[in-house]
């Protein structure tokens, strides 16, 4: 699971990091050109990368508190989940670069002034994003292959109603350590 909880920390690292950096250039007379104003998209400005990259944490908990074909079924959400940003992460660094210009010809982008509009795409948060979530593939394909047989959690942790009876003389509860 500590698969996962790295996954979910490089994906929403990377998503929150610029994809495009959008910067206007100006003609100077006698002085040339110049860069005037810039903005920039992240990667959850494009597509909801971080939000399902905390539902992994989620998801996480869920293998903790489900045992044996639960887990199998929690394991799959997992590798669905981080296929999903892997997925959206490659579909939104393709289109990065166009939806900024396009919002900036729009006047979206503050600070982006009309003129030649000059376009950057670093790949570092797309490459963050796609890591975590083959990070994520992963430990949900190792949930789905061993998680049935890890321990669950000890009674202390279950509902009331599905504790063990303890009989009266038996001693300590089985929650009640030393």
């Amino acid at each position: 699971m500590l698969a996962a909880l790295a996954g979910v920390l490089l994906a929403v690292t990377g998503a929150s990091r610029p994809w495009a950096r959008v910067s206007s250039a100006v003609e100077l007379p006698g002085l040339g050109q110049g860069r005037f104003g810039g903005a920039g998209l992240s990667g959850n400005d494009l597509a909801p990368l971080s939000g399902l990259a905390l539902l992994v944490l989620v998801l996480v908990l869920g293998i903790a508190v489900t045992r044996g074909r639960g887990r199998v079924v929690v394991g799959l959400a997992l590798v669905a989940l981080g296929g999903a940003l892997v997925v959206g992460a490659v579909a939104a660094a393709g289109r990065a670069g166009d939806q900024a210009v396009e919002q900036a010809r729009r006047g979206q982008l503050e600070g982006v002034p009309a003129g030649s509009l000059r376009v950057a795409t670093p790949r570092a948060g797309p490459l963050l994003v796609t890591a975590g979530g083959l990070l994520v593939v992963a430990a949900g394909a190792e949930a789905v292959r061993r998680g049935p047989a890890w321990p669950a959690l000890g009674a202390a942790f279950r509902a009331p109603p599905d504790r063990p009876v303890v009989a009266e003389g038996d001693g300590e509860p089985p929650w009640e350590g030393d």
